[in-house]
């Protein structure tokens, strides 16, 4: 793409350089005569000569043909090369591929697409919500187009990088890089760019946890941690753990947990969850509920009120939970 960014300045010098020849050479001739000249010249057309030129004159329009078709060889091997190589189509991909991302909303950013990252793409692959994956390796990228997953590549923790992934329009952002320090700097400049953004960073070193979430994330994980808890709790409650397992990430079955932000004006706002719990709602169970000031309750009762801005964690079947957001949007009034 570079060298296709020179063939019109070389254009522009040989055909300036034989129209200033021209002139110089040639006292009858005015500009538009030296510019024609000159652009006769190097196209080879063979129209003739405008005047009758010096001897001086035919020398240099041997050179300035020369120069011509040394041009002309350049572009062709140039665009021939574009083309061939495949060049082109990757332009025209990388540009579809910009327009797709400019027109997503409420989608997730994936920052770091190793062995974790590529994971976590899979998990929302799977649900079928959309994901922007930032990697600064060309080679995991263009793997990744190839995939059809929508890809920029660069340096995450760069404002203009996660400006190409829409991060202005983005839910929510995962910076999954093995590096803290990259996480950290991921998490700075995407709450600086989108103060609503819910972001989730992995750490490698607990004691950058608190960093990271005074840097702007709202989640921390730190890797070694949860893996050490989740491995005890498969050796202590094998039973419950893949019950979670098969709830969380089992696609034929019909179970999930999902949380839902309770909208101002909805039925829930300032209702209790016995009041609007409909019967149909037999087969979805309200398991927590998580304050707006960050208390959590869990298991909370019937009698327990809601109001705007609180999260619902509800456990149950899928095809109840259209029901339960109608109950905590503003629409559902």
């Amino acid at each position: 793409m570079r060298r296709l960014r020179i063939i019109v300045p070389v254009f522009a010098l040989v055909i300036g350089t034989g129209t200033i020849g021209y002139l110089l050479l040639e006292d009858e001739f005015g500009w538009v005569d030296a510019l024609y000249q000159s652009v006769i010249t190097i196209s080879t057309v063979g129209f003739g000569e405008v005047r009758v030129l010096s001897d001086a004159s035919r020398i240099f329009t041997i050179v300035l043909i020369l120069l011509g078709v040394s041009a002309f060889t350049y572009t062709f091997s140039v665009l021939g090369e574009y083309v061939v190589a495949g060049e082109f189509r990757g332009s025209v991909r990388a540009r579809k591929m910009r327009n797709s991302i400019a027109h997503l909303s409420g989608h997730t950013i994936i920052c770091g697409q190793g062995r974790i990252g590529n994971r976590i793409a899979e998990e929302f692959k799977t649900i079928g919500e959309p994901v922007v994956v930032i990697d600064s390796n060309s080679e995991v990228t263009e793997q990744m187009k190839q995939s059809g997953v929508l890809t920029v590549e660069g340096d995450a923790g760069d404002d203009q990088t996660l400006v190409d992934a829409n991060v202005y329009k983005a839910s929510r952002l995962i910076a999954a890089t093995g590096s803290d320090a990259t996480n950290l700097m991921i998490s700075l400049s995407a709450r600086a760019l989108n103060p609503n953004i819910f972001i989730v960073a992995r750490a490698d070193d607990e004691g950058n946890e608190q960093k990271l979430l005074k840097a702007g994330a709202n989640r921390v994980v730190p890797i070694y941690r949860s893996t050490g808890r989740r491995m005890a709790q498969l050796a202590l409650r094998p039973h419950a753990v893949e019950f979670t397992d098969i709830a969380l990430g089992d696609q034929e079955i019909e179970l999930s947990i999902e949380d839902l932000i309770v909208q101002p004006g909805s039925r829930l706002d300032g209702a209790t969850l016995e009041e609007c719990i409909t019967p149909e709602g037999g087969n979805y169970m309200v398991i927590a509920v998580r304050r707006h000031n960050g208390e959590l309750e869990m298991i909370p009762p019937p009698s327990t009120q809601v109001e705007a801005e609180d999260v619902v964690v509800v456990f149950g079947t899928r095809d109840q939970f259209g029901e339960l957001e109608s109950l905590t949007s503003a629409t559902g009034i």
